[in-house]
């Protein structure tokens, strides 16, 4: 940055130096014939060098511009997918951090922010070198003509900041509506399969144009304002122009200044005019990248209210797996009107296995989702092993538990990747591990029958493979792990019979000796848990074995199984 800073200084001054030479030419074209030729040789070859220089000094400038402002980018985009990937997941539950608005932030915000540091900074530091040496030059030949001229100019600059002004509100309306399209796209690309199925083509593309139809009103009146800012410009800048040659005149006729010098102090100060004119131009993209770099900033100086990068919190040396849930009260950060749990108890004692249930939105998935702190209570706290949960380093927490969800995610890796993706990455699980963990998951048989075996890659979130085998490389995945405490969120609600009674069988091999939360529906998965919960009204309803609340006459848990048993029939 310091060399292409130096580099742009010495662009900018050639401007007014530019100025000086042509009053020297003016003036030689006023002396006999011999000194002419003299004078215009020796012009000609300053101006040859004035091209030389500048011809090395351009590239040399765009040239550290474009690797200090590709740095750049490389480090914003860094810094802010890191803090990112590092926020609460209730931030994302919030539709302005939605997946595509991420991407959009990531490829073009990132990408905006280097305008500040391209070719608007440049403009920047090449026009403060071309106003100082222009300054410097005419107040050497005459200060009067150069007060006056001075005293113009910043018209120029009070048009340039009217038209930014006006570019930032269209830039920052432009912007929200291009990332609503963005998610358009994001959404309908994602989910290609159930576009298509339905023939939502024609309706997709609708609500695409639709939601483009904005920024091009938006795009047509900042070109009308740019244009018109534009026109301005110059027609100030003419009118310097007269005033400067009116000025000068009457300054030559008092006998106050020369010829020659009425001409170096105009031509050194419009050259910087222009110079600063020019920046004018540049406002839309300095005012995207000020939005812009708002945008990124907004993240990147955002404090995550659950930081998995925090190292400090205790460290249990050995786990049992005792769960305790004292007085939980919660709603969703996003959702505050809708109250989910109200005075909530519930102890899960170690190595048992407790089985959650209740209608749907009861708030089931809720308790996963606060054992493994993706977010916090409102009141009331959780302990593991009696420490609560907030007073553990929460990397640390997040190891000790496994969780197989009702739709795995897998990413677009090889299937040995994604079972390794439970210990971090591929090289920190050994092969013999990756191997023991899908035969305890019930995958390994149907692995070895691919032909690249563990080589395999899934595709687009698992989709080669079939819901049963997503679900058993899932669960092999979080076996990889050996947590201390196993969360089934739905885990066979998806599949057919027999791919549940596959991935059943595996389950009920990982749950030996571990803590397990389940969250089912189907009276298969839950009636052999240790501990039955409902969850009915935000509050356990009704808790006990299965046989013991099958008894209870009108109980909503026995209502349930008869719902369960008639629909079955």
């Amino acid at each position: 940055m310091a060399f292409w800073t130096v580099a742009a200084a010495i662009n900018g001054a050639i401007f007014p130096l530019f100025g000086i030479l042509i009053s020297r030419v003016i003036e030689a074209f006023f002396k006999p014939a011999d000194q002419l030729k003299k004078d215009s040789r020796f012009w000609a070859i300053i101006f040859v060098a004035l091209g030389v220089t500048s011809l090395i000094v351009s590239p040399v400038q765009t040239y550290l511009f474009s690797v200090a402002g590709g740095k750049l980018i490389r480090r914003i985009r860094s810094m802010c997918f890191e803090k990112a990937v590092h926020m609460e997941v209730g931030w994302f539950d919030e539709p302005q951090n939605s997946s595509g608005t991420m991407g959009a932030r990531l490829s073009a915000d990132a990408a905006l922010i280097r305008a500040l540091v391209g070719d608007a900074l440049s403009l920047a530091v090449q026009n403060a070198a071309s106003a100082a040496s222009g300054l410097i030059i005419a107040f050497t030949a005459s200060w009067e003509l150069a007060f006056i001229i001075l005293v113009m100019l910043p018209l120029i600059g009070i048009n340039g900041y009217i038209q930014v002004k006006f570019m930032k509100g269209f830039t920052a309306d432009a912007k929200t509506k291009y990332e609503d399209a963005s998610q358009v796209a994001n959404d309908a690309v994602g989910s290609i399969r159930t576009v298509a199925s339905f023939c939502a083509e024609e309706k997709v593309m609708q609500m695409y144009k639709k939601q483009c139809e904005g920024p091009i009103k938006d795009g047509i009146k900042q070109g009308f304002i740019s244009g018109l800012g534009f026109g301005v410009s110059f027609f100030i800048l003419f009118s310097v122009y007269a005033t400067s040659f009116y000025a000068g005149a009457r300054l030559v006729e008092a006998g106050r200044t020369t010829f020659n010098n009425v001409f170096q102090v105009f031509f050194a100060l419009t050259m910087a005019a222009i110079g600063i004119s020019q920046s004018s131009t540049f406002a839309p993209d300095s005012s995207k990248a000020k939005v812009a770099a708002a945008s990124i900033f907004g993240i990147i100086d955002r404090k995550s209210k659950i930081d998995s990068s925090d190292e400090s919190g205790t460290v249990l040396e050995n786990v049992k797996g005792d769960i305790e849930l004292r007085h939980i009260s919660f709603t969703y950060p996003a959702r505050p009107d809708i109250q989910i749990f109200r005075d909530l108890c519930l102890s899960i004692r170690a190595g048992k296995t407790v089985a959650l249930v209740g209608e749907s939105g009861s708030g089931k998935s809720t308790v996963i989702s606060l054992l493994q702190r993706f977010y916090d209570p409102d009141s009331g706290n959780i302990t593991l092993d009696g420490v609560e949960l907030k007073s553990l380093q929460l990397k640390w927490l997040r190891q000790q538990m496994g969780l197989v969800g009702q739709e795995p995610v897998l990413f677009n890796d090889t299937i040995r990747a994604n079972i390794a993706y439970g210990k971090g990455s591929e090289e920190a699980a050994t092969e013999s591990e990756i191997i023991a963990a899908a035969e305890l998951a019930n995958a390994h048989k149907f692995i070895s029958s691919i032909q690249q075996g563990y080589d395999t890659v899934v595709g687009e979130r698992g989709i080669q493979l079939s819901g049963g085998q997503k679900q058993r490389v899932a669960i092999a995945r979080a076996i990889v792990k050996e947590p201390k405490i196993l969360l089934l969120d739905e885990a066979t609600s998806a599949l057919d019979a027999e791919s549940e009674r596959v991935v059943q069988d595996a389950l009920d091999r990982v749950m030996v000796n571990r803590t397990t939360v389940v969250v089912a529906h189907r009276l298969s998965t839950i009636k052999n848990a240790d501990v039955i919960a409902v969850v009915k009204n935000g509050v356990i309803a009704e808790k006990g074995t299965h046989e013991k609340l099958i008894k209870i006459e009108g109980g909503v848990y026995a209502l349930l199984v008869q719902l369960h048993m008639t629909a079955s029939n």
